[in-house]
């Protein structure tokens, strides 16, 4: 399938346009015949993962505290509340999105570093049902706030991470905006007014992770750009030169780095294939899954148990390092941003699931005396090669040394899971009737996984969720 209408109206905007008018209008024209097949199934792929892990995640502390706080201060309407009830379209993004991403599962992109989908989806499934829309609408909402994420952190750059800020909430509010004004059918204009808003309030830093202040951020940026579309929907003035003017956007967090031809390309280059989506295959940070699969490799390969390991030497990218700032974790929120946790976990039990991430699991003497044979070394040249740098950008270089005094290496570029090594459709279907199982009946999610695999063909949102809700 092709998107002629599409690629020609981005290629007729002036390139004197605002970033915040050339995205209003692309996402204004979108339509769902005009999303190529493999997009659409990319994006169903993400509205399946994100609502699997939110159902998972709706039991946590932090989401049912985001739950709490939604009920206390949203009012009743039409958009699912996991966990029962219904809100407002904004109080349900809020609380969904901290679901979402309370467990540290939900899928990643390096478009901007950023957990997309956890914001995008809940958004969008709040916004088409307070719209009263179809299973077409949601997954056109949810390629618009998609693409329109991805499209603005590629046009400002990597560096906006590397310095500190938390992608996920200062670019979700674009995502979220994004998904809300097609789902709300806003014209060109209004739809760029709500990218703009949500700019201008845009934030979030790296300091968060580790604690329930991440996904709570996460929900912040959910129910912000949730606000700011709904704002533009009643008009107002704003201003859509907040990416470019000399206070705005890109020289306050990218340096002023800015580059349009990221956004020119809406429509022909589609980011849900290209960086494309990595979807975790275990329940922590992706940063230490690389050096996890390593390990796990290495142990099936040469036939190690653990106590004939003597110690796991672990060479990563900077980036790894900055993420994995827990050693030695006490909690399970730490336990996510930890390496050594990740690879003692799948020395001892060959596997992580989020049945391991308890406080149990982290007062095991077994497991605490494996962390310390892990240890982790940044090199700071890995950048410094730009082809190892863009093939395995939170890659893992592992030697295994044996009590025996051998010593065994692996070089693991991407992990599985990731766009380079794909997840099976299987073990797709088997990690959301797993999470989603938590939540309902392994009958009830196995249903639910056949109802989204068609989301294409409900003529309305209303039950979809049923059973997951009560």
């Amino acid at each position: 399938m092709t998107n002629p209408p599409f690629s020609s109206l981005t290629a007729a905007q002036p390139t004197t346009w605002p970033a915040t008018r050339r995205i209003g209008h692309w996402l204004a024209g979108l339509e769902r015949a005009g999303i190529p097949d493999d997009v659409a199934s990319a994006a169903r792929a993400c509205i399946i993962d994100t609502l699997g892990v939110a159902l998972a995640g709706a039991a946590t502390d932090t989401a049912r505290l985001a739950r709490e706080e939604a009920l206390d201060i949203h009012a009743t309407g039409p958009s699912t509340l996991l966990g029962g009830g219904r809100l407002c379209a904004e109080g349900a993004a809020f609380a969904n999105t901290a679901a979402a991403h309370a467990l540290d599962f939900d899928d990643n992109s390096y478009a901007g570093f950023v957990h997309g989908s956890a914001v995008v989806v809940p958004t969008a499934l709040a916004a088409v049902e307070a719209a009263g829309g179809t299973g077409a609408d949601l997954l056109t909402a949810v390629v618009a706030g998609a693409e329109a994420e991805y499209a603005l952190a590629i046009a400002l750059g990597n560096g906006v991470y590397e310095a500190g800020w938390w992608t996920t909430a200062l670019f979700g509010v674009v995502g979220a905006a994004a998904a809300a004004a097609k789902a709300f059918r806003l014209d060109g204009d209004r739809a760029a007014d709500a990218i703009a808003f949500a700019l201008c309030g845009a934030g979030g830093m790296r300091a968060c992770f580790g604690t329930g202040a991440k996904p709570l951020l996460a929900a912040q940026a959910a129910a912000n750009g949730l606000r700011a579309a709904r704002l533009a929907k009643r008009g107002g003035a704003v201003p859509h030169g907040v990416v470019e003017d000399p206070r705005g956007f890109a020289r306050l967090v990218a340096q002023g780095r800015f580059d349009p031809t990221a956004l020119a390309a809406l429509g022909r280059r589609w980011h849900l294939l290209d960086p494309g989506i990595d979807t975790k295959a275990y329940p922590v940070c992706l940063s230490s899954h690389a050096a996890a699969d390593a390990v796990r490799d290495l142990m099936a390969e040469h036939g190690l148990a653990p106590s004939d390991i003597a110690a796991v030497r672990c060479v990563v990218p900077p980036v790894v390092a900055a993420n994995l700032t827990y050693d030695r974790p006490i909690t399970p929120g730490e336990a996510r941003f930890s390496l050594p946790f990740a690879v003692a976990c799948l020395m001892l039990h060959g596997d992580l699931t989020l049945d391991h991430l308890t406080a149990e699991t982290l007062a095991d003497p077994r497991l605490r005396a494996a962390m310390e044979r892990v240890t982790m070394r940044p090199d700071p040249g890995w950048t410094a090669d730009p082809e190892r740098a863009r093939l395995a950008p939170e890659g893992a270089a592992v030697t295994v040394e044996t009590t025996a005094g051998q010593a065994f290496s692996r070089f693991c570029a991407s992990a599985r899971g990731t766009v380079a090594r794909p997840l099976s459709a299987e073990d797709h279907a088997g990690k959301f009737r797993d999470c989603a199982g938590r939540a309902m009946g392994p009958e009830e999610a196995a249903q639910l996984h056949r109802t989204l695999l068609g989301i294409d063909a409900l003529p309305r949102l209303d039950g979809l969720l049923k059973g997951a809700t009560g």
